[in-house]
């Protein structure tokens, strides 16, 4: 079926807030290709409806009230945040750390942080709701990576790039597929301050009803806090949370995007 243009256009505009915050129509017209005269036009019709906002300073164009109130319409009808919260919660408590659920885009290759559940170390996880993981070296992101199949995973990586964020941060694809395989056989992987200093991760895949890996379930905390923990006992905890929320989807026979 052939696209609408004029819709194409404009979410190749909306696409770019997930990046940053706000935009110049120049800045725009540059990331989506198109005629300033064209985001212009964009801009303005969508600033009618509410759904973008001008800084009266800047003149700089960001989301506005009317997405927001879609955004949480959908979020509180989403069944498997519905589903996962309660799960998330009891094992925030049991393990004393922050919870997060996370799901894969499959059309775009981009794993998204779609709830969290704050611990008593809260602070060192920085992320929020809507952002993207990173793929290679988040717990979240390599473990839903490591259990994709090649042809899907590989070209994800590409895509997003094998940033170093940390001295720890695995650039090296030879090691990351080891690595891969090691995720796959233990049924969690393990963000050793990989993604931020002084924080790690661990974090266990979510199926559908077919088996396919959909998102994964993760704990982040200090890795003083880590270190104390025996990791596979740990990671028990995250597989039982994980099988929890993978039996929901299996009983709603849907997968999550």
């Amino acid at each position: 079926m052939k696209t609408a243009t004029t819709v194409t256009k404009l979410c190749r505009v909306m696409e770019q807030f997930q990046e940053r915050q706000s935009f110049g129509i120049t800045d725009l017209a540059r990331r989506t290709e198109l005629l300033p005269s064209d985001v212009h036009r964009i801009l303005t019709s969508l600033r009618a409806f509410g759904y973008i906002e001008q800084d009266p300073e800047t003149k700089k164009y960001r989301l506005g009230f009317s997405l927001l109130r879609l955004g949480l319409t959908v979020f509180r009808r989403d069944h498997l945040r519905e589903k996962s919260h309660p799960v998330l919660v009891r094992l925030s408590q049991k393990i004393a750390a922050a919870t997060h659920l996370a799901l894969l885009d499959g059309r775009e290759l981009k794993v998204f942080l779609v709830d969290q559940v704050e611990g008593p170390n809260d602070s060192v996880f920085s992320d929020h709701l809507g952002g993207s993981e990173r793929l290679h070296c988040s717990a979240l992101g390599k473990t839903i990576i490591a259990n994709l199949s090649p042809n899907i995973a590989l070209p994800a990586l590409e895509k997003s790039g094998l940033t170093r964020c940390t001295r720890n941060t695995i650039t090296d694809m030879s090691i990351l597929e080891q690595q891969f395989e090691e995720i796959r056989r233990l049924g969690y992987a393990v963000d050793r301050e990989e993604c931020i200093n002084g924080v790690c991760c661990l974090a266990s895949p979510l199926r559908d009803h077919a088996g396919n890996v959909v998102g994964a379930i993760s704990t982040s905390m200090p890795s003083s806090q880590f270190i104390a923990w025996d990791e596979s006992r740990l990671g028990a905890h995250l597989k039982a949370a994980a099988f929890n929320v993978s039996a929901t989807l299996a009983a709603s026979n849907t997968a999550p995007v």
